[in-house]
């Protein structure tokens, strides 16, 4: 029988943010970090774009949580949550 690695070295996997405290920390900045440049530089985008964009990165949360990665999933959520809010924005505007 083959046994896995982290097995035979007795180490078990991790997640790499295991602290779901410093996860949301993180998907804050990431939120309002990218929520800022996209005002500022992006004047436009398809909604096709968008909708591809949302979609992928939904997928990509799901397939973290799937997986054990539930902090890297919130800073992903986080990434969606700018994209949709800043076309929120651009849409009650009126730009």
């Amino acid at each position: 029988m083959v046994k896995k690695t982290a097995h035979v070295l007795g180490v078990n996997p991790m997640p790499l943010l295991p602290d779901l405290g410093i996860a949301a920390a993180i998907a804050l900045v990431a939120f309002f970090l990218l929520l800022g440049v996209m005002v500022i530089f992006v004047e436009n985008l398809d909604p096709k774009l968008v909708l591809g964009l949302l979609f992928i990165l939904l997928g990509f949360t799901i397939g973290l949580a799937a997986v054990g990665e539930a902090g890297l999933s919130l800073v992903a959520l986080g990434v969606v949550a700018a994209v949709v809010l800043d076309q929120l924005l651009e849409h009650f505007s009126g730009t």
